[in-house]
């Protein structure tokens, strides 16, 4: 009988210790610095262009550099905008969550 309870005892042991181990993957996980929450940008609007689910357009800020955005209602061309969001994957295209007209 004692014998038996050794093992069991073991057995509690390894899952303890194994609990341990998945808290601090967990909390090291948890402490990578996450992404900003988005990109701010102000420019000029230009190029608007109606899709199946919104409208892109190009958005040229104070240094001539434009980015390709997305949002989901109209945007009217050649006004002054501030824009947040997300790029894509491959950085091509800035998805507005956020759009003010100035």
């Amino acid at each position: 009988m004692l014998q038996n309870m050794s093992i069991l005892q073991d057995k509690y042991a390894i899952t303890a210790i194994a609990a341990i181990l998945i808290v601090a993957a967990v909390c090291l996980t948890d402490a990578v610095p996450e992404q900003p929450s988005g990109t701010d940008i102000t420019g000029v609007v230009s190029d608007v262009k109606r899709t199946q689910n919104g409208y892109t357009f190009t958005l040229t800020d104070g240094t001539g550099a434009p980015t390709k955005c997305f949002y989901s209602e109209e945007v009217p061309n050649g006004s002054v905008c501030s824009v947040t969001g997300r790029f894509s994957d491959d950085g091509s295209i800035l998805f507005a969550s956020r759009l003010v007209v100035r």
